[in-house]
């Protein structure tokens, strides 16, 4: 690999290794930037071949959207769309007593207003719950649920947000994390309004760092393709891949470092997304870029009680599954396929069998499949949130960290990966580059 030896070499062409790359570059630093895919973004990954309309693998929601730094890049700079989906009202379907065909049907008023009892009191007891006098505990055990609207308000803050079930999740990661109940969506890609927004980096693609040796004068970083130096690095791979060691460093990090990578495991959810004929959007006329959620059917699901659904997105005669935690996991192991029958059947489960005639195309993200992701972002384990901060730190004013996982308020959200990305920058240009 013919390179000229930069200051800084970056691992990771995702949100925090782009935003590194400029942010040095702008100061004057000369920076490259090794991904090892054949596309830049990581897990924010827009693209329209798919299904013709910009479709986001990864990141897609502007997480409280009135504090999140990503919303002026998105409007303002890259001049996106913005659509405010915390407006927007979820849709209940419960088992029984449906219509001809169908094994569902609406929740009743009533039944809505059970469940949004029962989110509203995890929600409160989340943030009344005095982690510094009590300790830290998992949101399961906080509440654990008693009837089946508790179990939806679980499930909503374990598999459907966070990728893992509640009985992992920390109390006191979830209350250090910003939800101020505004959240965006971008029309027209959110990761492609943010690459565009950041601009363009030097990345060479397709080059795996395998070793980073980092006792001597200059740091040299081994890949696939050869041997590249430079004067410090910025290491952005998910936590998993520091955590057993597939990215190995010589000397090894401290003891504590490596501590900290091993309590921040990466949760799993995927996308199976699914485009319709027109027909569809009748089906639910009142769905336009609504959450829906189903209660499985009977012997459908032996794993979630309930399924997450955000229906006809943009107005698009489409669907989009959201699966998280163990059952992602078990349908990334059955394929593609099996995932996308998946997502039908549950739909089917409300909007009869006749759905199946109207599907035209289908797709299923596979996070877990991808040895450069190892599934959606990383959660902390219980009790062990302050390690992100830990994770972050650098070592030896030579070895830089950033991403999702290594931001407190913003963790598992692209801000995380955007702010500690500036972060990492500002350190070297104070330590490294003075």
């Amino acid at each position: 690999m013919t390179v000229t030896n930069p200051d800084v070499i970056i691992v990771g062409a995702g949100i925090a290794g782009v935003t590194a790359a400029r942010t040095l570059m702008q100061h004057g630093v000369s920076v490259l930037v090794l991904e090892a895919r054949d596309r830049i973004g990581g897990r924010a990954y827009t693209e329209q071949e798919t299904f013709g309309v910009p479709y986001d693998h990864g990141c897609t929601w502007l997480h409280s959207a009135d504090e999140n730094p990503l919303s002026a890049l998105i409007r303002d700079q890259a001049g996106y769309d913005t659509f405010d989906f915390g407006a927007r009202e979820p849709i209940y379907f419960v088992q029984g007593q449906g219509e001809s065909g169908r094994g569902a049907r609406r929740a009743t008023e009533q039944e809505v207003q059970e469940i949004e009892k029962a989110e509203d009191a995890l929600y409160d007891d989340l943030w009344a719950y005095d982690a510094v006098t009590h300790g830290d505990i998992s949101i399961h055990d906080l509440r654990p649920p008693k009837n089946k609207w508790d179990e939806l308000a679980q499930l909503r803050k374990g598999p459907f947000e966070a990728g893992v079930h509640s009985d992992r999740l920390s109390v006191i990661d979830y209350q250090t994390q910003y939800e101020t109940g505004t959240e965006w969506m971008a029309p027209q890609g959110f990761a492609a309004g943010i690459f565009k927004a950041l601009g363009s980096v030097p990345v060479t693609l397709g080059v795996t760092v395998e070793k980073v040796d980092w006792q001597g004068q200059k740091v040299k970083v081994q890949t696939n393709q050869g041997t590249i130096t430079c004067r410090a690095v910025v290491v952005t791979v998910p936590t998993e891949i520091i955590a057993d060691e597939t990215l190995k460093f010589f000397p090894s990090l401290p003891a504590d470092k490596m501590a900290a990578f091993h309590e921040l495991p990466m949760a799993l959810l995927d996308k199976i997304s699914l485009q319709f004929d027109p027909a569809f959007k009748a089906l639910i006329p009142d769905a336009d870029t609504n959450e829906a959620y189903i209660e499985a059917p009977q012997g459908m699901d032996d794993i979630d009680s309930w399924h997450s659904h955000l229906l006809c997105p943009f107005g698009q005669a489409m669907s989009t599954m959201f699966v998280g935690g163990q059952l992602a996991r078990d349908i990334s192991v059955d394929g593609e396929e099996a995932a996308k029958n998946f997502a039908l059947s549950s739909l089917a489960s409300v909007l009869g069998n006749d759905v199946k005639k109207l599907v035209r195309k289908g797709h299923a993200t596979k996070w877990l499949a991808d040895p450069f992701a190892r599934g959606g972002y990383a959660y902390s384990n219980v009790g062990k949130n302050y390690l992100r901060e830990n994770a972050r730190q650098s070592v030896a004013d030579r070895l830089f960290f950033a991403g999702e996982a290594l931001h407190g308020k913003w963790a598992t959200m692209a801000p995380g990966a955007y702010l500690t990305g500036q972060q990492a920058a500002h350190e070297i240009m104070d330590h490294v580059m003075s």
